[in-house]
């Protein structure tokens, strides 16, 4: 099966070619053609989750920071970016968890409340024919 690629035509500094040339001669690579598409597949795979992605700069109070550290050290994440990135996920469904069920609970405040307002209104129907007759 035959893949439709691309031919492109880069300039690199001639420190970078060395470089390209080492790693093909380490890796066993048949060319630097090999090594740069290697390359560009593993950029592609490993920044995929930064694509769609926006930067933020937070200041934290040291106590927190060193229980952030303190958490990435054992293994609960990778970095301080996964950790900032966990936290607010949680703090995200947290709250979408609690206007949703707060949104839930208010419909069956008004539903009873409509329900309780038409019997009222009801009764107080039925009184004023008990009153007429």
């Amino acid at each position: 099966m035959t893949t439709k690629s691309a031919r492109l035509n880069i300039r690199l500094p001639e420190d970078d070619l060395r470089e390209l040339e080492a790693i093909r001669e380490r890796t066993g690579l048949q060319s630097v053609s090999d090594v740069v598409r290697e390359a560009i597949q593993a950029y592609l795979h490993d920044e995929i989750s930064t694509w769609n992605a926006d930067k933020i700069s937070a200041t934290l109070p040291a106590a927190l920071m060193e229980d952030v550290e303190m958490f990435i050290a054992s293994g609960d994440a990778t970095d301080i970016s996964q950790a900032a990135t966990l936290a607010l996920a949680g703090w995200v469904e947290e709250k979408k968890r609690y206007y949703l069920e707060g949104k839930e609970v208010l419909r069956q405040k008004v539903s009873e409340a409509v329900e309780e307002r038409g019997a009222k209104k009801g009764m107080g129907r039925t009184a004023a024919r008990m009153r007429v007759q």
